[in-house]
């Protein structure tokens, strides 16, 4: 049946930014859909959490705390992961928030910059890089990147968070080249998607008016609607897919930039 192409059943996948929003989401999806899950994230108590909610569904799961900015603390993760699998079947680049790098070009000096490139870009290519032998060890390999609606959507106050994600849709696109035919390379691009670090919006009658009428579906997302594209992404159903960005934003992505500056330019 074409459901069964979703099965993940004996798989084993690795997310990083575990601990809440869309990662805690994707662990959940993967869970049920019978992967092994290795959740990774800042705070040890968040992905405690989120591994003992997968148990749930009679999977392994483990839970490791790493700042992903760190390569000497990655080097360490990827060691101890080694103590667990001989192979990872799938690799979810999820760590990165705007964090220090919101702000003008005038605020943001070259330090916030620098950190918003590691959280979102650099990481994503150190974690893929380090892992690639456990990759190599699986025969259906996949590794799914999570950039933003940001990485083609103008907004003065994104210059480099916008610029990090652009760089994951150009890296997603040429690894998927060079690592073919043996591991599957692809990204999902989410819009506005209500989680923990934008429950401020939803909050806001005023913000959230102003957030949803440059989305065509005039509502936003839940960390369910990509869960279920980067799960897509994973497994078999996708299995002709590769180098591709899937945009999962409620339609923005139909909407000329400059058109959504002038919206945004409105308030």
């Amino acid at each position: 049946m074409l459901i069964e192409k979703f099965s993940l059943q004996g798989r084993t996948a690795l997310i990083t930014g575990a601990g809440k929003g869309i990662g805690a989401g994707i662990v959940r999806a993967f869970a049920e859909m019978g992967a092994d899950v290795i959740c990774v994230a800042r705070s040890q108590d968040d992905i405690n959490q989120v591994a003992a909610e997968a148990r749930t569904h009679g999977v392994n799961a483990f839970a490791y705390s790493c700042d992903v900015t760190d390569e000497e603390a990655l080097k360490s993760l990827v060691g101890a992961i080694q103590n667990d699998i001989d192979k990872l079947d799938i690799l979810v680049n999820n760590a990165g928030a705007p964090g220090k790098g919101y702000g003008s070009l005038k605020s943001v000096d070259m330090a916030r910059f620098q950190h918003t490139i590691d959280i979102n870009l650099t990481s994503a290519y150190a974690l893929t890089h380090l892992t690639l032998p456990l990759l190599n060890a699986s025969d259906k390999a996949t590794i799914v990147n999570v950039s933003s609606a940001l990485s083609w959507m103008v907004d003065k106050r994104f210059s480099a968070y916008g610029a990090a994600k652009a760089g994951m849709n150009q890296m997603t696109k040429i690894m998927a080249y060079e690592l073919a035919p043996n591991i599957r390379v692809n990204a999902v691009a989410p819009g506005a998607i209500d989680t923990p670090s934008t429950a401020f919006i939803k909050s806001n009658p005023d913000m959230l008016r102003a957030t949803t009428r440059w989305i065509p579906l005039q509502t936003m997302g839940d960390p369910e609607d990509i869960a279920l594209g980067v799960l897509y992404m994973a497994s078999d159903a996708s299995k002709f897919v590769s180098g591709k960005v899937l945009e999962i934003d409620g339609g923005m992505q139909a909407i000329p930039g400059s058109a959504i500056e002038e919206v945004i330019s409105r308030g």
